[in-house]
């Protein structure tokens, strides 16, 4: 659901039936399972076989709740678990008799909740059912408060709803992300945007920054080791890949990794098949790849520096992150949030900024983007008394080199051919903005000018702008 289309309360919503798919061999099983949970409100789905549980998975979109009972079910060369955790927010439960708890174990692993023993009391499974139904519930409610939350973030910007939304639409998919952008803009907020509203949003988020692991590192790093792989592997290491299995890898500054390396994570992309060092056997994981970089990848590829092949398995789809100076708009609620976030870290009350402080942080080019924007607020946040900030409270380099501001009392125009400004005009208008700023506090405007406080007086005598 796009964000603007989510109900904004409760309403009168008509509950839509509770889908359960009920897998088992079993026909007076299954019998028994549909008569007690039909009987409750429960719309029940069966299947005897993996095949046909395909084909319900595929044909309907939301189902809340599996019991998968393995006792004699073939083994399909697809796992259906899996499957099922990437397509679907469904619970799975699998049941299993007391000769099958080896591999009921091992469906945990792909993604099963848990598993319960056969036989099984209906009144009991009634109960694990009602607790799953309620979770999924909670569930489907928070990511609705996540997405309203998103779409306010990014009101105002027609470009950042477009990516937004782009995001809610490829979200449930397992398809891999490039994410391109400057430093700072919020890649990485982004890919976690993308997990949190996918199927894997309960498993892990794993980021890996390419550019900090040396090259000779990044196999260990990427695929683990085993035992006794070579010098200092003094114990059984799991990757970054298995640990983010039935999750995301997030793999960021992705333009810094090495030819091998590149090479690697290819093969990799290809089968989702890795081998760990020292070890014989491969294993696979079910994983999605986010990827993120400041870098221009085309021109990479020109240069021989970065693999075409690579470059295509990665760019399925793909998201640009404008800079923070082309999306000006969203500041005032970016600096709402920090403030929110700073006051609860450091146990203060600011619950307004003064109309000069935001002029400046609006004027401000933002070179760092949102992370510089987060640290100014931080800085504010600290020096702020009382329950405003200030332009006291800003860092001094937002006022480096700053010409005009914004002065609505006097003609500033610099554009117009009619009427160029001197030197002088311009020098004179920027100091008087500037003890404007201080309220005509002379140290501090000497101080944000960059000039001493003698210099200062000469000026202010010269311009005539003493506060008289």
């Amino acid at each position: 659901m796009v964000p603007n289309q989510m109900p904004r309360d409760g309403g009168d919503k008509e509950e839509r039936q509770k889908r359960v798919l009920l897998i088992s061999t079993d026909f007076s099983f299954r019998a028994k399972f549909r008569a007690s949970f039909t009987e409750l409100g429960y719309r029940i789905l069966e299947s005897d076989s993996q095949a046909t549980a395909f084909t319900i998975l595929e044909r309907e979109p939301e189902i809340d709740a599996v019991f998968f009972d393995i006792e004699k079910m073939p083994a399909s060369e697809v796992d259906l678990i899996s499957f099922i955790r990437t397509r679907h927010s469904a619970e799975v439960v699998v049941l299993a008799s007391i000769n099958e708890l080896e591999e009921a174990s091992k469906t945990l692993r792909s993604g099963a909740s848990f598993y319960l023993i056969k036989p099984i009391a209906i009144p009991d499974l009634k109960s694990v059912l009602e607790k799953l139904t309620a979770r999924s519930q909670r569930q489907f409610e928070q990511k609705e408060l996540e997405q309203r939350f998103l779409s306010d973030l990014m009101s105002g910007s027609q470009s950042m709803q477009k990516i937004l939304k782009l995001s809610m639409k490829i979200a449930p998919t397992s398809s891999t992300v490039l994410i391109g952008g400057e430093s700072g803009t919020g890649k990485e907020f982004f890919a976690r945007i993308i997990h949190r509203m996918s199927k894997r949003y309960e498993s892990r988020f794993v980021a890996m920054n390419c550019g900090a692991v040396p090259d000779a590192l990044f196999e260990s790093e990427f695929f683990g080791h085993k035992k006794g792989a070579f010098t200092g592997a003094d114990r059984d290491k799991e990757g970054l890949v298995e640990a983010a299995h039935n999750g995301t890898l997030f793999l960021d500054e992705i333009g810094e990794l090495s030819p091998p390396a590149q090479v690697k994570l290819l093969r990799f992309l290809q089968d989702r098949e890795f081998r760990r060092i020292g070890d014989t056997s491969s294993r696979t994981v079910d994983v999605r790849v986010i990827a993120a970089t400041n870098r221009d990848l085309r021109k990479q590829m020109q240069e021989g520096s970065f693999r075409e092949d690579l470059y295509f398995r990665l760019n399925v789809f793909y998201l640009y992150l404008p800079p923070l100076r082309e999306r000006k708009e969203t500041i005032p609620t970016l600096v709402h949030l920090f403030l929110h976030r700073f006051n609860r870290l450091f146990n203060k009350n600011i619950i307004r900024v003064s109309k000069n402080a935001e002029s400046i942080i609006a004027n401000y080019s933002y070179p760092g983007n949102i992370r510089e924007l987060e640290n100014i607020i931080e800085h504010a946040v600290v020096l702020a008394d009382g329950d405003e900030i200030t332009e006291r409270d800003l860092p001094d380099f937002m006022f480096r080199n700053r010409l005009l501001l914004s002065a609505p009392q006097a003609d500033t125009s610099l554009s117009s051919p009619e009427k160029v400004m001197t030197l002088g005009e311009v020098e004179k208008a920027h100091i008087q903005f500037v003890l404007g700023l201080t309220s005509h506090n002379y140290t501090e405007t000497a101080k944000k000018l960059g000039i001493s406080r003698s210099t200062l007086w000469r000026k202010v005598k010269d311009y005539q702008l003493d506060e008289k």
